[in-house]
């Protein structure tokens, strides 16, 4: 039986750092408008014709609308809870950044693919690295963590991925992006965290 921590904020510093800053962000995005908007987007052809790879970065922490931010940071302090203490909080951050990174690439080639550009922006590609990341924590916990299992997880990866197939404006090849560099990742992780062990 696994024991229970209280909540200690200091066990979460990265993810309370990763929401404020998305909050901040937003709140000048709403303020300034769309020429804040236009400069830091997810655009294909800004990153490729232009050079401007910093879009990966500023994508990710931009949001177009209240319902899109607070459903994005309810995702990520749950996921950040469970994640955050158990892997530490320099692999949590470069979890996080590396799957929103992931996901912007995926997005890329789903319109070098589909011919069909387009813009976008938010944390959900990050966020679904952190869900393909507790799959793998699942997996290597026995199939069960806390009161997660594999069935459940699996059953909530297809539903969210199907939802973002049949709903409009969803950069659905972002979150299948960052599902995979998350996954990935922790996967790496662990790797190396059991070759350490075994020396």
């Amino acid at each position: 039986m696994q024991e229970q921590k209280s909540f200690d904020y200091r066990d979460y510093t990265v993810m309370i750092i990763l929401i404020a800053i998305n909050i901040i962000i937003y709140m000048y995005c709403t303020y300034a408008g769309e020429v804040v908007y236009n400069r830091g987007c997810m655009d294909a052809e800004r990153v490729l014709l232009d050079g401007e790879y910093y879009r990966f970065f500023t994508s990710m922490f931009m949001h177009g609308g209240i319902d899109h931010i607070v459903s994005n940071m309810i995702f990520l302090a749950a996921l950040g809870e469970m994640l955050e203490r158990v892997i530490g909080h320099a692999r949590f951050a470069i979890l996080y950044i590396l799957s929103g990174i992931g996901g912007g690439l995926f997005s890329i080639a789903n319109v070098l693919l589909s011919g069909n550009h387009h813009t976008s922006v938010g944390a959900s590609g990050a966020i679904f690295g952190l869900i393909g990341a507790m799959l793998i924590l699942v997996v290597i916990h026995n199939g069960r963590y806390q009161d997660i299992s594999v069935g459940r997880m699996i059953f909530a990866i297809v539903y969210m991925v199907y939802d973002g197939m049949r709903s409009e404006g969803i950069d659905n090849a972002a979150h299948v992006g960052g599902l995979i560099f998350g996954a990935l990742i922790m996967a790496f992780m662990n790797v190396i965290e059991a070759f350490k062990g075994n020396r």
